[in-house]
């Protein structure tokens, strides 16, 4: 498949990987149905991996036992991971004759009273006007904090890149609350009923909804890091990292995000080891848990492997499109590791921009101060935008892993 194919490209920026090699390892893989099977199976047969879920315990089982099977070396590195479950989420306005509102409690939002809660709704677009409004006026009201869908994108024929989730689904993530402040109950509404609550307030209505979220947080549970290894031929101590996150969120079955990324990189070391190919530096094949809320897996990661000398670390972990460009936390073009990405041909450089990178990898954790010591760290990942994480993205079609970008580095 090309997607799976271009991610094999990027080690071609490893310098045992000769363009004949290159060449080779994109007409098998373009011949091939594995990585969608694997995919497949991610999905439907697993489903739903929010951390602490059975769905989260049989992909590391399942995982671990593909690289068995493949003969790739394969350990699970634990990771204490947060348990958080999602509970009814139920909401209505009681001021519009009990239109029903579809919206969805954010991850690690605390629940409502049992009753569930009924006040008045307040519409704000920004912090800033949050602040202007301050406590009197906010005390005791459900406040609607509006993002609206940007309609010059819709006219422009880009309806989907405004609208990001679509036919009244809510968007799920994950929130943070300030230890110096009180938990308040969170949830995102559809686009359709953030509309409508907005044409209502704007015409001077009174609004008033009735919310009912019962979440709960139970005690962490033990998971684990996938970890595979192709052990380099002549350099085994420099690492080449290649990573994406197992879990999901639990409204779908993570296609996109980020069972698109696992298939990516377990077909890349599938095909390594199927093809007998011996790398100079060792690659590291690292499935990430607990990327969507706390990526704890991340910082684990970075605790246990922080003094070992990584050269590069590439994460894909947005979507399963045909990749565009990579995105870097480096600085230059010069040091270990980032000389090849930006040694692209010309239409994937464009597209290789500085910035942070996205995702669990390992990127993450160096940003946290646990660095990957010496070598330099290279955080690049396939772009493709909408990472869903919605009930909108439960199915991934195979055109989307097919659709394709040559990207060819070498050094």
């Amino acid at each position: 498949m090309k997607t799976i194919a271009a991610f094999l490209l990027l080690l071609a920026a490893i310098p045992a990987f000769a363009q004949s090699t290159a060449d080779t390892i994109i007409a098998r893989e373009l011949q091939s149905p594995r990585a969608y099977e694997t995919l497949s199976h991610l999905t439907d047969d697993i489903g739903a991996r929010l951390t602490g879920s059975k769905g989260a315990a049989l992909a590391v089982r399942w995982t671990t036992g593909q690289f068995r099977e493949w003969g790739i070396p394969v350990s699970n590195e634990p990771v204490k991971v947060p348990h958080w479950v999602r509970g009814r989420e139920e909401a209505h306005l009681v001021s519009a004759a009990n239109q029903n509102i579809v919206l969805t409690a954010i991850g690690g939002s605390v629940a409502t009273p049992p009753s569930g809660i009924t006040a008045d709704v307040i519409e704000v677009d920004s912090f800033d006007e949050l602040k202007t409004l301050g406590t009197a006026k906010l005390r005791g009201r459900i406040v609607f904090y509006n993002n609206p869908m940007d309609m010059d994108l819709v006219r422009a024929h880009r309806a989907f890149e405004a609208y990001r989730i679509a036919l009244r689904t809510p968007h799920t993530g994950a929130l943070r609350y300030d230890p110096k402040q009180p938990k308040i109950p969170a949830a995102a509404m559809t686009a359709e009923d953030a509309m409508l609550l907005h044409r209502l307030l704007a015409r001077g209505k009174r609004v008033r909804m009735h919310m009912l979220l019962t979440p709960k947080t139970l005690p962490d549970v033990d998971s684990a890091n996938v970890i595979a290894e192709i052990r380099g031929s002549e350099k085994p101590e420099e690492i080449v990292l290649i990573g994406a996150h197992l879990d999901s969120w639990d409204l779908a079955t993570g296609a996109i995000d980020d069972g698109s990324g696992v298939a990516m990189v377990m077909e890349t070391m599938r095909l390594l080891k199927e093809m007998n190919v011996r790398p100079r530096r060792t690659i590291r094949a690292v499935l990430f848990m607990n990327e969507e809320n706390g990526s704890r897996g991340a910082l684990q990661y970075a605790r246990d492997h922080g003094k070992e000398k990584h050269i590069a670390a590439i994460e894909t972990d947005a979507g399963g499109a045909a990749p565009t460009g990579f995105t870097t936390t480096l600085k230059s073009e010069s040091g270990p590791g980032t000389a090849a990405l930006f040694r692209l041909p010309p239409h994937q450089r464009r597209h290789a921009r500085q910035g942070g990178s996205e995702g669990a990898g390992p990127g993450y954790g160096r940003d946290r101060g646990a660095g990957l010591g010496p070598g330099g760290v290279a955080a690049a990942s396939p772009r493709c935008r909408w990472r869903l994480r919605a009930a909108s993205s439960a199915s991934l079609r195979s055109r989307c892993l097919r659709a394709a970008a040559r990207v060819v580095a070498s050094s």
